[in-house]
């Protein structure tokens, strides 16, 4: 039987490996988009928005489940409802991402940056820093995004 501490590295180690996996699609998009290419018949800022949504609505999944968890805090009702507001301003980027990028980029970009604030606030009000690295990863991560949403929006 492993112990905890085994338990715990090798968990840090697939948060780790997924979250910095997670930018690959991101990196194909912008890849394909730079180039004028198309893969599965779609341009590359329609894979790089859709691909997007799916990441900027998973991380309001986790301000929502923060929100839930930290219910005493102050701060957890706005993080409901920011995570909602969120997802829907995500899903509306989609609708018009098809024929506007110069629209849903922006408006993806600045869900990226409200989550990342939102649950840093969470953490600074909790006083909790989680699991070690954990939100170094996502401020670089969230970094990385940004700029790609950036490179994109300008190409």
């Amino acid at each position: 039987m492993k112990s905890d501490g085994v338990v715990r590295t090798h968990t840090r180690e697939t948060m780790t490996k997924l979250g910095y996996m997670g930018l690959i699609p991101f990196v194909a998009g912008l890849f394909v988009s730079l180039t004028g290419s198309t893969l599965f018949g779609l341009s590359g800022e329609a894979l790089f928005i859709t691909y997007s949504v799916v990441i900027l609505s998973f991380l309001s999944g986790i301000l929502w489940g923060s929100g839930i968890e930290n219910f005493e805090n102050p701060w957890s009702n706005k993080a409901l409802v920011l995570s909602n507001v969120i997802v829907l301003a995500a899903w509306l980027s989609v609708l018009v991402g098809e024929n506007n990028e110069l629209v849903s980029l922006p408006i993806l970009l600045t869900g990226y940056i409200a989550v990342w604030r939102a649950e840093k606030l969470m953490r600074t009000e909790n006083q909790s820093a989680g699991p070690d690295g954990y939100f170094d990863m996502r401020t670089r991560l969230t970094s990385s995004v940004v700029l790609m949403h950036g490179i994109v929006l300008l190409t």
